[in-house]
């Protein structure tokens, strides 16, 4: 609300005491190669004072406590949880905490999590997205969570370092990390633990990764081995907080509202690691949000600290939706202008056109095991996809295709596109990708990066396995990768700057994503100030930060 202070607990708050630094910088740790903050208990109290924040729930962020030798481990473990004790006792009030444990290593993480909430009185604990690629649903857990569950814990999820992916520079914190979250979220269910541990309060930071814009596909693709799946997480919901950090962009609120309702949205701030600037937009967006979505004054002083003071009370807090119906923003992205864009056969495309809301589709290549095929075996079923394609085209001029490619095969692939547009006369070109798992330089050939920037032609972007639990599989959301590869490598910017690229199986998350993957768009892995300078005045200044402008003009099928 215009002009109102509202008073604030923070349950999104680091420490980086300089013991933890030192032991990070002798392992040669860093953070997506961010230099490591300077920070100390007196830092956060200014911090907290200059935001009106009452109270901050202290903890842990990446890269954990959990290392290769245990002994270390849990030493560095009882260190910082030790340390968190004696915060909240050198400021009474101000501070809570959540504990960290050594999972994988269940036994010592056990002994570390009865001495944090016994002992030490500390109000959680914390768990990190993955931890050596071990998920929240790894079987091994299963004791862990029986005497979480026991006690009817808090547990607060913050994003690790993804596996293989230490190196992606700015991809982890803008991308990666987030989705990291969530797939660790998707794991927790996909093993059932959601409902053998139904007394575990969850709080999520970073507003759960991508989990709100993702939740519907999610049920759908969950629904085919649980039919029972949508009613156990309505229920399960009940126990889930959502964090406010990083999202105070107005394409990722609603979203986090309509996920969660009014009573499960709780304030992060990520301070420790988080700027007084990032933490000033969080405030700013969360303060207007009677003008922006007529939230009342109670309401948005629950999301600020209500909400935080239910949750530690233990007090039940039922998920009922709120007055307002929706939150859901307006579409987002190119209007396809009665186009069906995504359509893997005739039959398919008859059906569409025949419903009356199309006036053209266009076909699209879409067969996985194909893929499994030598390369001259690939290139001879595509050619003939090409060409049978063509044929269908020219029967019926409401039904378009695009070429298929390979885009591990660029000579082949430039050959053929030039076939398939000048000879074949088809609407533009299909890229079916499995990016996830590559270098972190690589993405196309550059002979066919720059092909595809010259044709003046729609693209559309299709992985390979499509079907599956979303970041289960890694491909299914292989096109948002794709856009935030392109953005970040400078490929986007240097050569597409006019191609039409269409992007599918993408969870609806383009709208949720495009501001910090927009951001990505000034970000090449060596920043200069002048690229930050750019950002600044096209997103403050001009209001059309480039990268998002992009997305926008994006179109999703």
């Amino acid at each position: 609300m215009k002009g109102k202070t509202y008073k604030k607990w923070d349950l999104h708050h680091h420490i980086v005491p300089d013991f933890y630094v030192e032991e990070m910088k002798k392992m040669g740790i860093s953070v997506a190669g961010i230099k490591w903050p300077t920070w100390n208990a007196k830092s956060s109290i200014k911090m907290m004072d200059s935001f009106n924040i009452e109270k901050s729930f202290l903890s842990l962020s990446t890269p954990g406590v959990y290392f290769d030798n245990t002994d270390f481990s849990q030493n560095l473990n009882r260190h910082c949880n030790e340390y968190i004790s004696s915060m909240i006792s050198e400021y009474p009030g101000r501070f809570g905490g959540f504990g960290s444990v050594t999972l994988p290593d269940v036994p010592s993480a056990l002994l570390e999590a009865e001495y944090a909430l016994d002992s030490l009185k500390l109000d959680g604990i914390a768990l990190m997205s993955n931890v050596d690629g071990h998920y929240l649903g790894d079987a091994s857990y299963k004791p862990f969570y029986e005497e979480m569950n026991r006690r009817k814990a808090i547990i607060y999820v913050h994003p690790n370092e993804v596996p293989g992916k230490i190196d992606h520079m700015f991809l982890n914190p803008l991308y990666l990390w987030q989705n990291d979250t969530t797939k660790a979220i998707i794991d927790f269910i996909h093993s059932g633990y959601h409902i053998q541990y139904p007394n575990i309060r969850w709080i999520f930071s970073h507003g759960g990764g991508i989990i709100a814009p993702l939740f519907n596909t999610l049920i759908e693709a969950l629904q085919k081995e649980n039919p029972n799946i949508a009613e156990e997480l309505r229920q399960w919901k009940q126990q889930v907080f959502l964090d406010t950090a990083s999202k105070a962009f107005d394409d990722q609120i609603a979203y986090l509202l309509e996920f969660s309702d009014l009573q499960h949205v709780v304030f992060g701030s990520d301070i420790g690691w988080g700027n007084k600037m990032a933490v000033s937009e969080i405030e700013k967006a969360y303060s207007t949000l009677d003008r922006k979505y007529g939230l009342t004054e109670q309401q948005i002083e629950d999301i600020f600290m209500g909400n935080a003071k239910r949750l530690f009370s233990r007090d039940n807090i039922p998920v009922r939706k709120d007055s307002k119906s929706s939150y859901a923003l307006p579409p987002f992205g190119k209007d396809p202008q009665r186009i069906q864009y995504h359509c893997h056969s005739e039959e398919e495309a008859l059906t569409a056109l025949s419903s009356g809301e199309f006036d053209r589709v266009i076909l699209s290549f879409d067969n996985p095991e194909i893929w499994k095929l030598e390369p001259k075996a690939r290139q001879d079923v595509f050619r003939e996809y090409n060409g049978a394609a063509a044929e269908i085209c020219s029967k019926n001029q409401q039904i378009g295709a695009f070429c298929i490619i390979d885009p591990n095969l660029p000579d082949w692939s430039i050959s053929e596109i030039d076939r398939g547009l000048n000879e074949l006369h088809l609407d533009g070109v299909c890229i079916t990708i499995d990016i996830f798992n590559t270098q972190f330089m690589e993405l196309f050939d550059e002979r066919l990066i720059k092909k595809i920037g010259s044709i003046n032609k729609p693209v559309l972007i299709h992985p390979i396995h499509k079907d599956g639990i979303p970041l289960i599989s890694e491909n299914n959301l292989d096109s948002l990768y794709f856009i935030a590869k392109a953005f970040y490598l400078d490929i986007y910017k240097d050569y597409w700057m006019n191609t039409q690229f269409i992007l599918t199986h993408t969870g609806g998350c383009v709208q949720y994503l495009a501001q910090p993957l927009g951001l990505l768009y000034y970000l090449a892995p060596k920043i200069s100030t002048l690229s930050m300078f750019a950002y600044m005045w096209d997103a403050y200044i001009m209001d059309k930060p480039k990268g998002y402008m992009i997305l926008k003009n994006t179109i999703t099928a």
